[in-house]
């Protein structure tokens, strides 16, 4: 909790959460469930490049009432990271229907390229993966993309997008993990989110997120506290309200 306060003080913008009695509530929250359970990963991003305009912008919310919206479960504020060519993606449905997908690359910070085709994906309620498929070209080291989830809703689509660079795999030590919590705590310390859930993902049955999957998730919702404008920060008060739905499933 000190490094939360730590992080306030240090940045005014933070202040316009004080001012919140129901956004405080959910910061809250989030700590208490992270205290609540054993701490079996460590995802505490130290470096958090802001996420660009094509991420930070748009909020995802879902089709009238029909309960939690598309969540991609992946760093949305900043920029994640991961070692692999092909990551693992992951987001949460609350209803069964297709979604496209699509994949782009940074030409600059402020022009992107697709990358690959679009692709139609059947998707289950609960948690939804896909590792990058084989069609698409390998990543590149030191580049930066993102990849975007999109549904149909009444007469609009709802676009969801979440930014991430490949680094260097030659950086991390080539151990030997004797469990899925073990490996997952030090993908997680590693500041890469999407190897660390993909091995928290593992250890749960399709659709759930598992004990450390939730870990993992409340960890996410931790590291997501924004700075920046009003509209921003109202954006993403309500994308912790619902990874905090979505774990209160106990899916």
């Amino acid at each position: 909790m000190s490094s939360i306060l730590n992080q306030i003080e240090e940045n005014p913008n933070l202040g316009f959460w004080l001012h919140s009695r129901r956004l405080t509530s959910l910061v809250v929250g989030v700590f208490f469930l992270i205290s609540a359970v054993p701490a079996y990963a460590e995802f505490k991003p130290r470096d958090r490049k802001p996420a660009s305009g094509y991420s930070r912008a748009g909020g995802s919310r879902g089709c009238s009432t029909r309960g939690i919206p598309l969540t991609q479960l992946a760093p949305k504020t900043f920029v994640g990271k991961t070692a692999s060519t092909r990551p693992m993606l992951a987001w949460y449905m609350s209803s069964s229907q297709t979604v496209r997908f699509r994949l782009f690359e940074f030409d600059s910070e402020k022009t992107v390229k697709q990358i690959g085709k679009v692709q139609e994906i059947p998707t289950t309620v609960g948690i939804n993966k896909l590792k990058l498929p084989s069609d698409y070209p390998e990543l590149t080291v030191g580049k930066t993309y993102f990849w975007q989830i999109a549904i149909n809703c009444e007469d609009h689509p709802i676009v969801s997008n979440a930014e991430f660079t490949v680094i260097n795999p030659q950086s991390l030590a080539k151990n030997r993990f004797s469990s899925i919590p073990e490996s997952a705590n030090y993908y997680a310390e590693n500041e890469l989110w999407y190897e660390a859930f993909e091995e928290a993902l593992k250890a749960s049955s399709n659709g759930k997120l598992g004990k450390t999957g939730s870990i993992l998730v409340q960890e996410l919702a931790q590291s997501e506290i924004p700075t920046g404008n009003e509209v921003d920060i109202q954006i993403i008060k309500q994308r912790i309200e619902d990874i905090q739905r979505i774990l209160s499933e106990r899916i």
